[in-house]
């Protein structure tokens, strides 16, 4: 009898819903991460997207940016080991609102 670990991947792949499912994974992962590294700024970063192997991350204002960017290597390091069938290229901080 086949799991749902087994049987999902397939579904996805099928559907063609395998790389906006993955996507989602890392960017929740990254928030999980980024709300458990700078629990301060909880609401002042949001992993945002995946797109084309670029993980964006909008921050409220740019101090949170400047802080953010120091953990950059570490969150990315963490995603590849998280998600390795996801290609994770870069991260990009960007600033804007929630």
């Amino acid at each position: 009898m086949d799991s749902l670990r087994s049987i999902l991947p397939k579904v996805l792949r099928k559907r063609g819903l395998e790389g906006p499912a993955m996507a989602g994974l890392v960017i929740f992962r990254a928030q999980e991460w980024i709300e458990l590294a700078m629990p301060e700024h909880r609401g002042a970063i949001t992993a945002k997207t995946l797109s084309h192997g670029t993980l964006e991350i909008s921050c409220a204002n740019s101090i949170v940016a400047q802080e953010c960017r120091f953990l950059l290597p570490q969150l990315l390091d963490f995603l590849r080991r998280e998600c390795p069938d996801t290609s994770i290229a870069e991260a990009r901080i960007t600033r804007g609102g929630k």
